[in-house]
């Protein structure tokens, strides 16, 4: 025993030690960034066309060669396949993959875009594309490939959504620009892009937004500002917009009590009260007949069209009694000659005297309904005369310059630098200017 231990012990140290294990292989595309090499596949990886044996074996050795760091392998066989058919996309995608090793991105977006381009969708040529354009700061045309990618590459949906935000940002703010340069066909080309990324985006809500905006299109507006305003509950300016939207193209009922609400939630707010007592005002209005309320929706407000309003929404016209019947003969087959008769007899309107002409179809201007306004304060038609009215004269046509004076007076409108008197007057415009009439009256 003892002496077998020592012969053990003897021999012991002389038994080799096992060979070192050999460090492992490089990973493919060892040169460059572990986060640029999901995006270099090999060349055929969705291609949609057949390509023959001899070739395809080709390009599977030099894609191979390549992802060991080989670039003149890979190129010469890359030029040899393109030198025998210039048309043969996967060696393009492979001379692109070339310059995209050798970190010049710019070169391999030049190369494989008009593939991308012929061949939508081609998995090698879309990642190339995608990885190639975002180290070239193209965010937009990055997420443009990598989403044409992302049904059959996982690294391609990955970084679509990262980069998503940022282009569709940009897109936005190539929207904001293509408006301010007044080119809304180019806007509406990227509110288009938008909508194909992301229909129901916040983003694309946004550029909606501002492309009805400079169109003037408020049902457009209110589509989009209605769906932004449900995802942001807090953001008083949209429920404010939104409000006004639905009081002028809506539903006047949901526009009252978004303004009701937004009042309750800002008891303090002067402004905020004005609009709901505005938007009571414009509530009650579009409940008078049809041919009444379609007179808002005018741009430009005939005579007859404005005594017609005034009729309807001063009680104290409707209802009052004139001194003197002055005849208009061009009245007598107007379809609203009731209404306009009560509003040349109570002195509110003039006839012209020599051939008792009220012309109703000609446009009033701001200065002839401003004035009408200030007889109504005046007592034209009953009740107290406004202090703020001063001597209206009644029975001649006062200075456009007395008008725009006392109608800023009266608060019809804000300064005298807002009356222009020999403009014409909207709808819209002689809607709010009777409003505040009837509340300097009290009516």
């Amino acid at each position: 025993m003892a002496l077998a231990a020592l012969w053990i012990a003897a021999t012991s140290g002389c038994v080799p030690a096992p060979p070192p294990k050999p460090p492992p292989p490089p990973p493919p595309f060892a040169a460059l960034p572990a986060a640029d090499r999901p995006f270099l596949v090999p060349p055929l990886a969705g291609y949609p066309h057949a390509v023959d044996a001899g070739r395809r074996v080709r390009l599977e050795e030099a894609y191979a060669a390549l992802a060991r760091g080989e670039e003149a392998a890979a190129e010469t066989t890359a030029g040899e396949l393109l030198a025998a058919d210039p048309a043969l996309h996967p060696a393009r995608v492979l001379a692109a993959q070339i310059d995209f090793h050798r970190r010049d991105p710019n070169a391999a977006l030049e190369t494989v875009r008009p593939v991308a381009t012929e061949l939508p969708g081609y998995t090698a040529a879309e990642l190339l594309r995608g990885r190639a354009a975002e180290a070239a700061g193209r965010a937009v045309e990055a997420f443009e490939a990598y989403r044409a990618a992302s049904a059959t590459s996982a690294a391609a949906a990955a970084q679509a959504a990262e980069i998503a935000p940022r282009a569709e940002e940009i897109v936005f703010h190539r929207v904001e620009d293509a408006l301010a340069r007044g080119r809304t066909g180019a806007a509406a080309a990227a509110v288009d892009t938008l909508r194909e990324w992301d229909p129901e985006g916040d983003t694309t809500l946004r550029a909606e937004r501002a492309l009805a905006v400079a169109r003037r299109d408020p049902e457009a507006e209110l589509l989009a500002v209605s769906r932004l305003a449900e995802r942001f509950p807090a953001d008083r300016e949209l429920a404010g917009r939104r409000a006004e939207l639905e009081l002028t193209v809506g539903d006047p009922g949901v526009g009252l009590a978004l303004y009701e609400r937004l009042a309750a939630e800002h008891p303090g707010d002067a402004e905020l009260a004005a609009r709901v007592e505005a938007a009571k005002f414009r509530w009650r209005f579009l409940q008078l007949p049809p041919e009444v309320t379609e007179l808002a929706g005018r741009p430009e407000l005939s005579r007859g069209g404005f005594a017609t309003l005034l009729y309807w929404l001063a009680p104290s016209v409707r209802y009052g009694r004139g001194s003197a019947p002055r005849i208009a003969s061009d009245i007598l087959d107007h379809p609203r000659r009731e209404e306009i008769a009560r509003v040349v007899n109570l002195g509110l309107m003039e006839v012209e005297t020599a051939v008792h002409r009220f012309a109703p179809g000609r446009p009033v201007s701001r200065g002839e309904a401003l004035e009408a306004l200030l007889r109504l304060l005046g007592g034209a038609a009953g009740g107290e005369p406004r202090p703020c009215a001063g001597e209206v004269p009644l029975n001649r046509r006062p200075s456009l310059d007395f008008v725009c004076a006392t109608a800023a007076a009266c608060g019809l409108i804000p300064t005298e630098g807002d009356c222009l008197p020999r403009a014409p007057v909207s709808g819209a415009e002689a809607l709010e200017l009777v409003r505040r009439a009837l509340l300097r009256l009290g009516s």
